[in-house]
């Protein structure tokens, strides 16, 4: 009888343990989710040109005579 009890309260322990850890997963999740759109919405908002962070003259890049 004492097994068995001891069994139950294992078990009881290991499903809590599960929820909870499926719950942390999915928080986790949406938090990530929440950064990434934060993210792209900054990205767009900021407009960031791509030659101007690389320091290069984007009008030199359309002389084809320029580029090796």
């Amino acid at each position: 009888m004492q097994q068995f009890v001891c069994s139950i309260a294992i078990l009881a322990v290991t499903i809590i343990y599960l929820f909870w850890r499926v719950y942390l997963q999915a928080s986790h999740r949406r938090e990530r989710h929440l950064r990434e759109r934060v993210t792209f919405l900054l990205w767009v908002a900021a407009d960031v040109d791509e030659f101007a962070l690389a320091g290069v003259d984007e009008r030199a890049l359309d002389n084809t005579l320029d580029v090796t």
